[in-house]
């Protein structure tokens, strides 16, 4: 049985419910809030809807942080007033999971816009393995910058590949040579004016939204369990060229069931290497 455990019952908590309940793919989703009540309203309203959008994923709503045990994904998600799960709060909880056993079986997703940090200390002060942590937010950005080539190419939004690298939102790279619309190179399609303005468009959209983070979690745990060929953008934690640990970044990577399961290589722009050697300084 897959089973992914979602902390908080937040709206990032709920639209990652959402998103899996709906895609179906997943066994059980339980969702775990301090405020019980909350996280059980939530699951029951997810459950009566399930019917409608013919899904048959179970949807539990919990309070005992021990329910996550078992789950091939824990995500961190957000809680009370939907304020994510960050600084001591966050690590608090990530210091629990880690005591109790959780996450030395479980992929833990970040899900929040904001938990890039909490990730850092994830790796410096609690010594989780890197490879079992991912940040899936800059997956919402790339997705949005998907949508907007796709309008400028009049194509569809399925038949764009594109990454983004960096560190959301001051310094980002959309990874135009690595991209392509229904197989042909983005470079050839669209023009540098229309690259541009795609790229201005790009800037005041972060922090995405709920939903769009919610469904990008809910992509990153459907590839811990099932395995995915998708190339996600990610927050991680990567090597430098000289063998030390880089502070956590966007970068494109495939998920498996053991986390980080491929760190790509993408061709880099003059202006892209730029961006990239700020953010692994």
């Amino acid at each position: 049985m897959s089973l992914v455990a979602i902390i908080g019952a937040g709206d990032i908590g709920g639209a990652v419910a959402r998103a899996l309940a709906a895609r179906a793919r997943v066994d059980t989703v339980r969702l775990i809030d301090e405020n019980g009540p909350i996280a059980a309203g939530k699951a029951l309203d997810l459950t009566q809807a399930g019917p409608i959008c013919r899904s048959d994923t179970r949807i539990e709503g919990v309070q005992d942080l021990a329910a996550a045990d078992g789950a091939a994904a824990i995500v961190m998600a957000d809680g009370p007033g939907s304020t994510e799960f960050l600084g001591d709060a966050g690590l608090n909880l990530l210091r629990r999971l880690a005591k109790s056993g959780s996450l030395d079986r479980s992929v833990l997703i970040c899900a929040g816009a904001g938990q890039r940090m909490l990730m850092q200390q994830a790796f410096d002060e609690l010594g989780i393995s890197r490879r079992r942590v991912i940040g899936s937010a800059p997956e919402s950005l790339a997705a949005t910058a998907r949508a907007l080539a796709a309008i400028e190419a009049r194509a569809a939004s399925n038949q764009v590949a594109l990454t983004v690298v960096g560190r959301p939102p001051d310094k980002v790279a959309i990874l135009w040579n690595d991209g392509s619309i229904g197989g042909h190179s983005i470079s050839t399609l669209l023009s540098p004016a229309q690259l541009n303005r795609i790229e201005r468009r790009l800037q005041g959209l972060w922090p995405p939204e709920p939903g769009a983070l919610g469904t990008a979690a809910a992509l990153a745990c459907e590839a811990v369990i099932g395995g995915s060929r998708r190339i996600f953008s990610a927050f991680v934690s990567l090597d430098r060229d000289n063998g030390t640990k880089a502070p956590v970044c966007a970068w494109p990577v495939a998920i498996g069931p053991s986390g980080l399961e491929r760190v790509t290589s993408p061709a880099l722009t003059g202006r892209d290497k730029v961006v990239v050697d700020e953010v692994l300084q």
